[in-house]
């Protein structure tokens, strides 16, 4: 408990460095204290993040730049001494940036003939460092016999994110209590402390991605393993290497990406669970992955997706002898889906599901799936959803089969299931 304390501590430290961007006669001002600075540069989308040309000047403790910008999006950071980049801790929105920390953002309007921020002027104050969701989750079997719902799973968790905003740094500490860990319901999901520099970063972390370009569909070992990882960056060019420790025995994944225009190449080398080789290769919405484990030939991955429109991939296991073939389509409203799964081995099973739905009024979605396989299975099952981005609260009600398209078993009773999710 004492060691539990002291980290929860530790991760609530938070540098207080006020600062803030305003709207003043037209002109948009950054204002930035820094007392012991000997050069403040701002460096953003609006010049190209140069580091030198917009230079801020001092007076009695705060760095001051005015700038005349036209209308627009921007993202910013305050590049102290020439070498540190800092975000700003009251900026009126964040995105993240691509070495695993945040970029500083704004949108400036024209209404009434005046330039303004969308969102309002930053508040004095510090932002806040917490974050969470709670998950509720029930679950009735329908008995056929007697004709009503029994068994009932009634699940609930919490999940906190402490985030401390210090400068060139990317704290997280995830903890919570879920009703489904009888023995001890406290648990810490990840944490990580990662200092962060303009061209590498390195940190400890455990259970939590700190790599920003992973983009296998290999699963990434820093998800479920506690390590140390140290990462490079250079223009299109990214790499790094993660130490890591399983069973009491230390294992390593070496990492390289390149990007160039539409190409990219990734490759990664782990010793967790096997020695694996995964090559990627992605051009003009194509993408491929293909695995070598233990020196042999192990999975198969090729597939093309436009912009969250549609979709189509191939998944081929030699080592589970198996394909699985998935395809997506959105249309205005209308979304579908489907799956087949088939063993190359043995007697040749497979199993078919195909879904779909339709949203209305932006936040409703009805929809289902049906599903079919080689044992003469047939199942379905129905959902209504709530869910809209301005809405804090998702909420789903189904009823039907629990359909796994790659699942040799087929569960043929049915359940009515009722879920909420809050994330604040």
């Amino acid at each position: 408990m004492k060691k539990i304390i002291s980290v929860i501590l530790f991760s609530l430290i938070i540098v207080f460095t006020f600062s803030k961007v305003y709207v003043e006669d037209g002109l948009v001002v950054f204002e930035y204290e820094n007392r012991t600075a000997d050069s403040v540069f701002v460096a953003g989308t609006f010049n190209n993040w140069s580091t030198s040309a917009w230079e801020m000047e001092y007076y009695n403790g705060v760095w001051v730049y005015v700038a005349e910008l036209q209308p627009g999006v921007y993202e910013y950071k305050y590049v102290v001494n020439g070498t540190d980049w800092y975000e700003d801790p009251e900026s009126p929105d964040y995105v993240p940036d691509p070495y695993g920390g945040r970029n500083s953002k704004f949108e400036l309007v024209l209404e009434d003939g005046e330039l303004k921020i969308v969102g309002g002027e930053a508040q004095e104050g510090k932002a806040s460092i917490i974050s969470g969701k709670y998950e509720f989750g029930l679950k009735t079997k329908l008995e056929d016999e007697k004709g009503f719902f029994a068994s009932p799973e009634v699940k609930n968790e919490v999940v906190l994110s402490i985030n401390p905003n210090v400068q060139n740094a990317d704290l997280e500490l995830k903890i919570g209590a879920s009703s489904s860990n009888i023995d001890s319901p406290f648990k810490v999901y990840g944490m990580k402390a990662v200092w962060m520099q303009e061209h590498f970063s390195l940190g400890a972390f455990y259970k939590t991605t700190i790599n920003p370009n992973y983009n296998f569909d290999y699963e990434n070992p820093e998800t479920k393993l506690p390590g140390f990882g140290f990462l490079f960056n250079y223009a299109d060019f990214n790499a790094g290497v993660d130490l890591l420790s399983q069973t009491n025995k230390l294992k390593f994944l070496i990492f390289a990406d390149y990007s160039f225009r539409d190409f990219r190449i990734g490759l990664l080398f782990d010793t967790v669970d096997a020695t694996s080789l995964v090559i990627r290769g992605e051009a003009f919405n194509l993408f491929t992955e293909f695995d070598v484990e233990d020196s042999k030939f192990d999975r198969f991955l090729i597939g093309y997706e436009k912009e969250d429109n549609y979709g189509l991939s191939f998944k081929y296991s030699l080592a589970q002898e198996n394909l699985l073939a998935s395809g997506f389509g959105i249309f205005k409203s209308f979304d579908i889906d489907a799956g087949v799964y088939y063993e190359t081995a043995g007697n040749n099973f497979y199993g078919l599901k195909v879904g779909g739905g339709y949203t209305f009024l932006e936040s409703y979605r009805i929809g289902g799936d049906i599903y079919f396989n080689a044992n003469e299975d047939f199942g379905f099952n129905l959902n209504f959803k709530i869910e809209n981005e301005d809405i804090p609260v998702r909420v789903k009600v189904g009823f039907g089969n629990d359909i796994q398209v790659d699942a040799k078993r087929f569960d043929k009773n049915k359940y009515l299931s009722l879920s909420l999710t809050a994330e604040f």
